[in-house]
């Protein structure tokens, strides 16, 4: 029995030592550096699309407003929320140049 207190306890602190804490990591406030941790997975490296739409030539697809809107309360299979409403400003400001 004290075997496996004693595994349980050594598993415990393996499993803590592994996990990360990402309250503490810091988080970009470019817009690239935003659209890299929140939309890359979806839209791709290159804003070419992946599992979402291709997010190139915003400009032409959407007002400033329209795009900041998008982004905020999301669309489709896109969820809204991911961002803080300056970060959502940010990524709005550097897709809207791309």
């Amino acid at each position: 029995m004290k075997q496996r207190w004693i595994i349980f306890a050594l598993s415990l602190l393996l499993l803590a030592g592994c996990s990360s804490n990402t309250a503490d990591a810091k988080r970009p406030t470019d817009g690239e550096g935003l659209y890299k941790m929140s939309c890359l997975s979806c839209h791709g490296e290159n804003l070419e699309g992946a599992a979402g739409p291709p997010v190139m030539n915003m400009i032409a697809k959407y007002a400033e407003e329209d795009l900041l809107k998008l982004l905020n309360d999301g669309a489709g299979m896109m969820p809204g929320g991911l961002l803080s409403e300056a970060e959502a400003k940010s990524v709005t400001k550097w897709l809207i140049e791309k």
